[in-house]
């Protein structure tokens, strides 16, 4: 049968709980966009342009992948607020919960990528930063901080889903002779 999830953190009903997930996912995202601009603008700054180094492209490129990553999670999240508040059928929540397993996905990959990254280049030379002590704990934690919201995600979507076809069924077997409209799923 599967995982059921009937609350969010064991206390808040689903509907809320995915809708205070979205809010947090979309102002996290909103933040990250604006204070990477931030960051490459002052980072641009720094270096003149006639200083085009290695270390400048590979900066520049991963800021841009990340803004742009961190633009697809605002506008996914803003279609499942819209999704959940508003629309409240199966097939736009079913979009929303595949959009967090995309999210997840990614988050799982750069975290993976990160921490790989700074195992191999940091720690490795002895170093003993905070990308070495701490960042690992800290991207596990956000990994299954967003491993648990999808699955709050889908588990409202499936249960949309129940309640849709437990309508359909009781339409369908309704006793009233004279409704001849039977809705096939």
């Amino acid at each position: 049968m599967g995982l059921q999830i009937t609350k969010c953190c064991f206390c808040i009903p689903l509907k809320a709980g995915v809708i205070i997930i979205s809010l947090f996912w979309l102002f996290v995202a909103l933040f990250l966009i604006i204070f990477r601009v931030l960051s490459l603008k002052l980072y641009m700054q720094d270096k003149e342009l006639k200083e085009v180094s290695e270390e400048y492209s590979i900066t520049f490129t991963s800021v841009i992948i990340m803004i742009v990553l961190n633009a697809f999670v605002t506008l996914g999240t803003a279609f499942g607020l819209y999704a959940v508040i508003f629309s409240k059928t199966y097939r736009m929540l079913k979009l929303y919960s595949t959009f967090g397993l995309i999210v997840t996905v990614i988050e799982v990959i750069i975290g993976i990528a990160v921490i790989i990254n700074s195992i191999v280049f940091g720690c490795a030379k002895g170093q003993n930063s905070y990308l070495c002590r701490l960042a690992p704990y800290e991207i596990v934690f956000e990994v299954l901080l967003t491993v648990y919201s999808a699955l709050i995600i889908s588990a409202y979507a499936c249960r949309k889903k129940e309640k849709e076809a437990a309508a359909v069924r009781n339409l369908n077997e309704s006793s009233d002779q004279t409704n001849h409209n039977f809705v096939v799923v």
